[in-house]
């Protein structure tokens, strides 16, 4: 297939528009990553998705829309948690689980009677998403279990000759993957922590948010079920930022033949090693996070991070810091 690559300029977004209401696939910016979009009320263009992305069929996927009132058009129920969550939180890095609407194919939710939707905070998916004039299904924009990209040329990398289109937009500017938020229960459910944090959502639903620290066997959550994340390289992660046992154990690996490199949050402080900066607070590590392991997989053949923050938000980037390292925690 040849990939056309299209700017945010009315002809372009026109073409991208018709080409997501032709069935093809259009790539396009969000605020946390690029998304692979697909008409979301095409099921053959749905189930095209999980062939350019390898992605197993059972990983549900969330239907972006660009208005308040499409959220209706796709949920079937809409309870009062979830009204406040939308007028009060949205558009957000937030996705909501809503029982679904029968126009809302299984493909998309992997058999389940509940879809997941997100309004994003970016003008320029908005933008986009307005001119397909549907809502449309879009995962990362990667191959299935590589790091997200959050630039238009990461997109290109892997999905160049695999899809119609890519929208060349700015860079994603928070980095990490949406909360993703279930609104079908008794009490609000985090299933996917992100940028939108429990207690921004308590404030605004004025109850508990409980928040699933082993979200495995749940399938009603995109993102959550396999392995994701993951550059093409061994990966450790460390979450006491201890000088010394980062050293000791890099060097292990230059004696056992690696060329290792540390992402960590202090450089400076070891020496000649490889060293390269994971960012100074949360926000700076989860802008850059996808883009350095990218980066560091081309350079070095073993990657050890190290990350220590204990913010709400900090627990959201140790979560795919875990799933990138598959657990490899020293």
């Amino acid at each position: 297939m040849d990939t056309k690559y299209l700017q945010f300029n009315n002809a372009d977004l026109q073409l991208a528009g018709e080409l997501i209401r032709q069935g093809e696939l259009v790539a396009f910016p969000t605020e946390t990553v690029y998304g692979l979009g697909a008409n979301a009320l095409d099921e053959h263009a749905v189930k095209s998705t999980y062939v350019a992305k390898g992605r197993p069929s059972d990983n549900p996927l969330i239907v972006h829309v660009w208005d308040k009132g499409q959220i209706y058009d796709v949920a079937r129920e809409v309870n009062n948690d979830a009204k406040k969550i939308i007028d009060c939180l949205m558009p957000a890095s937030l996705t909501i689980v809503l029982p679904k609407r029968s126009t809302i194919s299984d493909a998309i939710t992997a058999g389940l009677d509940t879809v997941a939707i997100r309004m994003p905070r970016s003008m320029q998916a908005r933008e986009f998403l307005r001119y397909a004039c549907v809502p449309v299904t879009a995962p990362s924009a990667n191959l299935s279990g590589r790091p997200s990209p959050t630039s238009w040329q990461r997109v290109k990398q892997d999905m160049d000759g695999r899809i119609a289109a890519i929208l060349c937009g700015e860079d994603c500017d928070v980095g990490i993957e949406s909360t993703v938020l279930d609104l079908t229960g008794s009490k609000p459910r985090i299933l996917r922590p992100g940028v939108v944090t429990s207690e921004q959502i308590e404030q605004v639903v004025g109850k508990r948010v409980e928040v699933v620290i082993n979200p495995k066997s749940k399938v009603n959550s995109p993102g959550v079920r396999y392995k994701h994340y993951a550059p093409k390289v061994p990966m450790a992660l460390d979450t006491s930022g201890e000088v010394s046992k980062l050293v000791a154990f890099y060097d292990d690996l230059v004696k056992r033949g690696f060329n290792p490199v540390l992402l960590v949050e202090q450089p400076h402080k070891y020496g000649a090693r490889n060293v390269y900066p994971i960012g100074h607070n949360d926000e700076q590590v989860a802008q850059s996070l996808f883009e350095n392991l990218r980066v560091l997989e081309e350079k070095y053949d073993y990657i050890v991070a190290s990350f220590t923050s204990r913010t709400a938000f900090g627990q959201s980037i140790l979560n795919r810091l875990v799933r990138a390292a598959g657990g490899n925690i020293i």
